[in-house]
């Protein structure tokens, strides 16, 4: 997959198949949009092209924290697996935030991307203030060479699915139901690293990352999770928090202990996928009693997976 990222000076080297938007999360309405694309690219060999920013602006995600559900290099894993040609991060500016709808059509749509074909959601706005829509570009469209589909959302549980809508399961800890507005399971990526080792005294040894401040999480918690490490899938349960029995750190860590796992991966990037939320992160009168409830934790993940004890 071609990367092109922060920079304004580009242009596509043959015509496009274009999707625009935040992607956040790359949920499955944004799913809908990209498999349009690319199968309209296959039809006419064009390139499969998402359009999206380096930086969400605050002007659309005002928080002064900004955390998403997916960081930007979680989305160009996503967007390369699935075999998009061409992903874009443009740089958000002053000087892009108040072009003109008709320029972005003819500088950006046009220019740079070749767009033959354009698909968006019912919602997808651009321009100055906002003032370009979907029905602008489809209006647009035949003057300027492009066909443009505008895409009813998704929906579940009578709801259209949004990225607000994943954001508001996610902060409940609504595991099955994130999972299933994803198309898969939420997941956290880091690199392992050594922690104080508490786990090996207690035998129960973890894998630890530490998910970047950008990164939107479900509530601190223990979960059974699913982790991905050099190629292979292992069951497990994870702690997401700051360990108030052990040390109280201020640090928010991700800490796996894998069933059936035993070998040193120091250095190894991972991916811990959380498929069930089992309790909250509490504080424990002792370390034995602390071992005895992740004793009990790591059984009813084991029965929920279908593993043996």
């Amino acid at each position: 997959m071609q990367y092109i990222q922060g920079i304004r000076d580009f242009s596509l080297d043959r015509p496009s198949a274009v999707t625009l938007g935040k992607f956040d999360g790359v949920h499955m309405g944004h799913q809908k949009l990209i498999e349009m694309i690319q199968e309209k690219a296959k039809q006419e060999n064009l390139l499969s092209v998402v359009f999206t920013f380096d930086k969400i602006p605050l002007r659309l995600c005002p928080q002064k924290n900004q955390h998403f559900i997916t960081t930007n290099t979680e989305r160009r894993m996503f967007l390369e697996k699935q075999g998009v040609d061409v992903e874009i991060e443009y740089p958000f500016t002053e000087d892009f935030m108040n072009m003109e709808p008709e320029a972005f059509i003819e500088e950006i749509l046009i220019g740079r991307l070749h767009a033959k074909y354009v698909v968006v959601g019912t919602d997808y706005h651009f321009g100055k203030g906002r003032m370009g829509n979907a029905q602008m570009l489809l209006e647009r469209g035949p003057e300027y060479g492009f066909e443009t589909t505008i895409v009813e959302k998704e929906r579940y549980q009578e709801r259209e699915i949004s990225s607000t809508y994943v954001r508001e399961e996610l902060r409940l800890g609504h595991m099955e139901t994130v999972n299933v507005l994803l198309g898969r399971p939420y997941s956290i990526y880091g690199i392992v690293s050594k922690g104080k080792q508490l786990g090996r005294q207690l035998n129960l040894p973890t894998l630890n990352i530490y998910p970047p401040d950008s990164k939107l999480l479900p509530p601190n918690g223990v979960y059974a999770s699913i982790t991905r490490l050099d190629g292979k899938e292992y069951f497990g349960v994870t702690n997401l928090g700051v360990r108030p029995t052990l040390d109280d750190s201020p640090l928010l860590s991700v800490e796996t202990n894998l069933f059936d796992y035993n070998d040193d991966a120091y250095g190894h990037y991972i991916e811990v996928q959380l498929m069930h939320f089992l309790r909250q992160e509490m504080k424990f009168d002792s370390i034995e009693t602390l071992k005895k409830q992740m004793e009990s934790d790591a059984s009813f993940a084991r029965e929920m997976f279908l593993l043996k004890n």
